[in-house]
């Protein structure tokens, strides 16, 4: 009988240690899963976060695309002008041309000596101007040269 008491006991303590082993696995076991839900929850915290500043950005692009959109809007007026501005022109200097190849053919166009003397004055100041400034800008030179 000593034989199997022994046995026995072998047996029991085996049963132990394999108890104590799966005890201490499962404390370990208990905490990586704390740990990982915390990592859960941290993680959840931020995508919550991230998932609020993508809304507001996106309703900050809204609201610039609505500005954009509105400015644009507003340009297309700008253009339309330009064009009609660019029409006019177009116009006006066709006009010209027609009138100076009538005055290439002929010279004595009633009423046209007050057009080129307008065009000479024009000449003749636009070249006063430019020598004023020449002179202008001379005189400053040499007075930041003493």
């Amino acid at each position: 009988m000593p034989f199997y008491s022994i046995a026995t006991f072998i047996v029991a303590i085996a049963f132990l240690l394999t108890c104590i082993y799966i005890a201490k696995l499962i404390l370990n076991i208990s905490g990586l899963l704390t740990t990982i839900s915390q990592s859960f929850d941290h993680v959840e915290r931020q995508l919550d976060g991230t998932i609020l500043e993508t809304e507001r950005l996106i309703v900050g692009i809204e609201q610039t695309a609505t500005d954009v959109e509105g400015k644009l809007s507003a340009t297309s007026g700008a253009f339309r002008s330009l064009e009609n501005v660019g029409e006019a022109t177009s116009h006006v200097s066709r006009t010209l041309k027609e009138k100076a190849k009538l005055f290439e053919r002929d010279q004595e166009i009633p009423g046209i000596k007050p057009f080129i003397r307008s065009i000479q004055w024009r000449e003749y100041a636009s070249v006063l101007v430019r020598s004023w400034e020449r002179g202008k800008s001379v005189v400053f030179e040499k007075k930041s040269t003493k």
